[in-house]
């Protein structure tokens, strides 16, 4: 159906595999669920949540013990309140993000160079299904990434809040599709060359 190859084009997801290192874009807490899933099932032995200050009391929650994340955000300007949630093992390491502005680009931006003193060969992003085709491209403007063995993962569409079978029939859906496709133009524009 048309409809749906709308839908359909944003997708490039990748088969799910064991990798060093798994990173879960901020924006929507399903993906933090679905990340921790994936690495409660052991298929990497790292995992890093992006946190937005919108995410950061559920994320908080879902950490179980948070209070150092709500205590990092509640002494850092509210412009600065991105932070990387770093668990590996038993460690958990919660540190300010540092990004250049908001914005998928400059998340990744951000990552590899959190990344760069002990980067991973094989990293697995985690994210929206139709976010994926944006994290694609940015990927490929990063250096940092050409390097690496980079997968996308999406967040199963029956634990996901954007249905793409039936985006048409719910607004919501609708809109976020279409700020998919506007801000993939823009990012052509802005980060293409």
């Amino acid at each position: 159906m048309m409809l749906e190859s709308l839908s359909d084009f944003l997708v490039c997801e990748d088969p799910v595999a064991p990798c060093d290192l798994i990173f879960v874009l901020a924006g929507i807490m399903e993906r933090k669920f679905h990340g921790l899933e994936l690495f409660h099932q052991g298929l990497a032995p790292r995992l890093i949540l992006s946190v937005g200050r919108s995410e950061v009391r559920q994320t908080a929650a879902i950490l179980g013990d948070g209070q150092e994340l709500v205590r990092l955000r509640d002494k850092t300007p509210p412009e600065k309140r991105h932070f990387w949630v770093d668990l590996e093992g038993a460690k958990e390491t919660i540190s300010p993000a540092r990004l250049e502005r908001i914005g998928t680009f400059h998340e990744l931006k951000g990552l590899a160079a959190y990344l760069a003193s002990r980067p991973p060969a094989r990293i697995a992003l985690v994210s929206t299904s139709i976010h994926l085709r944006r994290v694609r491209f940015c990927c490929a403007r990063i250096p940092f990434f050409a390097e690496r063995n980079v997968s996308l993962w999406a967040v199963p569409e029956e634990n996901s809040s954007y249905k793409s079978k039936v985006w048409w029939k719910r607004s919501a859906d609708c809109l976020y599709l279409t700020s998919e496709y506007l801000k993939l133009a823009g990012y052509r524009l802005i980060h293409g060359r």
